[in-house]
């Protein structure tokens, strides 16, 4: 199991809008929801869209963002593909909060 990696501050992190981070090397997508935090890639697995710019939507338990260039659909709690043109799943990190920090890691 890899490290834990900081990827901002969690009051930096905006109640229900995608927010793009960098955590290290890595850009990530960050998306908080009440006390639900989500940490995916940022890029679609179509055609490399930045997914920060799409469209979150929350429908009770499943979280979901749209890429914005061609509306493949993603379940951010584990980078499932829900509609195309996509057909590989996005990478979902692990996210926990410590002092304040938004913490990510590998799911690997």
């Amino acid at each position: 199991m890899t490290d834990w990696i900081a990827a901002g501050s969690l009051v930096d992190i905006p109640e229900n809008k995608p927010a793009l981070v960098m955590a290290g090397e890595t850009e990530l997508l960050l998306f908080r929801s009440g006390e639900s935090l989500f940490a995916v890639s940022n890029r679609c697995t179509h055609q490399g869209a930045q997914l920060h710019r799409g469209v979150a939507r929350s429908s009770g338990s499943l979280v979901t963002i749209t890429c914005p260039a061609h509306g493949s659909t993603f379940a951010l709690g584990d980078g499932r593909v829900l509609r195309g043109p996509a057909s590989t799943p996005i990478t979902a990190w692990e996210t926990r909060v410590v002092d304040g920090v938004v913490e990510v890691r590998s799911r690997d």
